[in-house]
């Protein structure tokens, strides 16, 4: 461990933290006052991932990874720490600055197409059957995660419940519009979802996304919405501890769980590691990027195609040489900005970061509510999870809604105003 690092990093470390936590302070006021501009949630998001592990790095200095131990050397370099630090206040910063701009795009109506509420309950209906079929009634009476533990069971595709999960959170979305009954049945087989998998993200994930839509869809209030996700950290953090301890029957630390489940620091440091002393990760050059590109050409057809990069950043930091593998069961986090990094370099950074810019025009200009929060679920997934791990499901849903949408235009308009939570005025849409 170098001068640098143990003397200068923290400081530059601890300003960083600072310019984040003014801008964590400021999302959470917004939401507050009902400025309900997609950056502000995401902010929350990214504050979670991306920086609480800086400060777990500051106060808990020594910390090393047991399975990951490759990414020990990268946490304690210098350099690779500070190129990470300068990606998140770049970040960070245009994050905020664009929101000053989209908050006035903000539209004080939403178009509800009730097709494409029926449709979201049929998914989810529709989801549950197929993973039924799929692996076998015993996956739910087996116990929590049967489909995840027991090697018998025929591996559950993680894709038909991610379906699943997508027409949920449009139903949700269309909230007014539906029956408390409705709600009430396909809210049990959601979590019916979650005993089958077993699999603690889609806990969080879906949690953290029904409030985000429920707000931006202005359901709840802002200040309802930053409550919710007090609550809703409250419950999450613990949960990586306890699902460790009840369901994996060990007592591995907390700090442990946090850094595998929320921290996206990491991974992208031992990139930066990797790159500065010449350690390849992917087989060959766009492996990442190539593979999101081509994940629907069956592999029967190509039988080189790349695979995940997550799948090759696994292996590089558990030390192991590359053996082909479509999905080991289990595997490091990472975000889209691994791929295009792993692909891209810096070009890959900055590409990322003006994606989401666009991504967060797209979403606050959206009237239509299932669109809206299609491009949700597609940011929050680029930003928190490997992309690869959820292609499929995003890409049947995008063609599904689309189609459906263009058949049967069954529209309503709400007019809603963009603060507060007052009456709203439904009138028949175009």
């Amino acid at each position: 461990m170098n001068v640098l690092f143990i003397f200068v990093y923290p400081l530059l470390a601890l300003c960083t933290v600072i310019q984040c936590s003014a801008y964590c302070a400021q999302s959470l006021k917004h939401l507050k006052n009902g400025n309900l501009c997609i950056q502000y949630f995401i902010y929350l998001l990214f504050f979670l991932f991306y920086v609480v592990p800086v400060i777990s790095q500051i106060i808990f200095v020594g910390y090393e990874y047991e399975v990951f131990w490759r990414a020990n050397d990268a946490m304690k370099d210098f350099v690779s720490n500070i190129e990470y630090l300068a990606f998140v206040s770049i970040f960070s910063y245009f994050i905020m600055k664009s929101s000053k701009k989209d908050m006035k795009m903000q539209n004080s109506s939403i178009e509800i197409n009730h097709s494409i509420t029926r449709f979201g309950s049929l998914a989810v209906v529709f989801s549950f059957v197929l993973t039924i079929a799929l692996s076998g009634i015993e996956v739910l009476i087996g116990g929590y995660g049967y489909a995840y533990i027991n090697s018998e069971v025929v591996n559950l595709n993680e894709s038909v419940v991610g379906i699943g999960i997508i027409g949920y959170l449009i139903v949700l979305g269309n909230l007014r519009f539906v029956s408390r009954t409705k709600i009430v049945f396909l809210t049990i087989i959601v979590f019916c979802f979650f005993w089958i998998v077993g699999k603690r993200y889609i806990i969080a994930e879906t949690m953290i996304m029904i409030i985000c839509v429920l707000g931006t869809t202005k359901y709840i209030s802002g200040k309802k919405m930053v409550q919710y996700l007090v609550v809703a950290g409250a419950i999450l953090l613990p949960l990586c501890f306890l699902y460790g301890l009840l369901f994996k029957e060990n007592v591995t630390s907390f700090l442990d769980y946090f850094n595998v489940d929320f921290s996206r620091q990491y991974t992208l440091v031992y990139q930066f590691y990797c790159d500065r002393i010449g350690r390849d990760i992917s087989i060959n050059p766009y492996d990442g990027v190539t593979y999101l590109l081509t994940f629907f050409i069956p592999r029967i057809l190509w039988f080189e195609k790349p695979y995940p990069f997550v799948n090759y950043l696994t292996l590089s930091l558990v030390g192991q040489d590359y053996v082909e593998f479509e999905s080991a069961g289990w595997a490091t986090t990472c975000s889209i900005f691994s791929d295009l990094y792993d692909s891209l370099s810096i070009l890959g950074l900055v590409l990322g970061i003006m994606m989401f810019l666009k991504m967060f025009k797209r979403i606050n200009k959206e009237k239509k509510t299932h669109y809206k929060i299609l491009w949700i679920y597609i940011t929050i997934k680029l930003l928190t999870v490997q992309i690869s791990s959820t292609i499929l499901q995003i890409t049947a849903m995008l063609i599904l809604v689309f189609l459906v949408d263009k058949l049967f235009r069954n529209y309503v308009r709400i007019d809603i105003p963009n603060t507060g939570n007052y009456p709203i005025r439904v009138g028949k849409s175009r």
